[in-house]
């Protein structure tokens, strides 16, 4: 199961490096833009994915309380995609540390931001937060075809492993 796990964090880390390297060239009023969806826009979009990759890297690490990330309405477009590469690779790097398959079985005690009280396994957080990437991801390919960005590079899983062998 820890392979697996590996496997698929590696993955999140390589596409989101995928789509944040073409999400680079768009301005602010291109990352600002309204264009429906669920979070509406490219940053809005982008800082939830973060936010949601953060918040389950410190409940994996067990921190007593968990704090969102804050990203100032001002911060330059770069360095929110730097913080979001950075957030996955803690992730990443949490799944390297993973001793065992007890590691990955491992039931631990969290709440969520509204304060409900949930139990889950580790392997289900990391496969959960990995999933909603993928399906957020999906979300900022399609603004970015929107914003006319004509070449999208696939972030698909068996892409992924194509390039690695």
């Amino acid at each position: 199961m820890k392979d697996i796990l590996l496997q698929y964090t590696a993955y999140n880390l390589w596409a989101n490096r995928k789509i944040s390297t073409i999400m680079e060239s768009l301005s602010n009023d291109e990352v600002n833009r309204l264009l429906g969806g669920s979070f509406e826009s490219v940053r809005k979009t982008t800082e939830h994915i973060l936010m949601a990759e953060d918040i389950w890297w410190q409940r994996l690490c067990m921190q007593e309380h968990v704090a969102p990330i804050k990203i100032s309405e001002d911060a330059e477009w770069l360095d929110v995609l730097r913080h979001w590469k950075e957030s996955s690779e803690h992730l990443l790097h949490f799944t390297e540390k993973i001793m065992d398959e007890r590691g990955c079985l491992h039931q631990f005690h969290y709440t969520n931001l509204a304060g409900d009280a949930f139990k889950s396994t580790v392997w289900e957080c990391i496969h959960h937060v990995c999933n909603h990437s993928t399906f957020h991801r999906g979300q900022l390919i399609n603004y970015c075809r929107m914003l006319g960005i004509q070449k999208v590079p696939s972030t698909d899983f068996i892409t992924y492993c194509r390039e690695r062998k």
